[in-house]
């Protein structure tokens, strides 16, 4: 996913469809400044980072797993390339990109404009 090919005011939410949460989300404000949620797992299923919601990211963000897989890579120049693979909390791969390339899997939706960043429920503590 190019950042600077981004329409304003749009944005693409892509989902696990087994549980509904929203995995990442790239906004665009009418002005065409982009915003990135994120809320990541590795291939084990286990949590890795999210973001506090939808965030402007000047200096880039990269977010590895602890094996050291790359996970999310928001470049600082808006002309990069977003890279990611985004796993939910079962493990399962949904998608993934090299910047170029991009694979989709059976268990991803994608949203379009009109969908807000809705961060993952707290787990209730026993």
């Amino acid at each position: 996913m190019k950042l600077n090919t981004r329409r304003p005011g749009t944005s693409t939410t892509f989902i696990d469809a087994t549980s509904g949460e929203d995995l990442l989300q790239v906004a665009s404000d009418e002005n065409g400044l982009l915003f990135m949620a994120y809320h990541l797992y590795d291939a084990s299923g286990s949590f890795v980072a999210e973001s506090v919601g939808l965030e402007h990211c000047p200096d880039g963000v990269t977010v590895r797993c602890a094996e050291g897989e790359l996970l999310l890579d928001i470049p600082i120049q808006s002309s990069g390339y977003v890279q990611y693979r985004l796993y939910n909390s079962g493990g399962h791969l949904l998608t993934s990109s090299d910047g170029a390339r991009t694979m989709i899997y059976p268990l991803l939706r994608m949203e379009g404009i009109g969908r807000l960043w809705a961060p993952p429920a707290p787990v209730a503590s026993a």
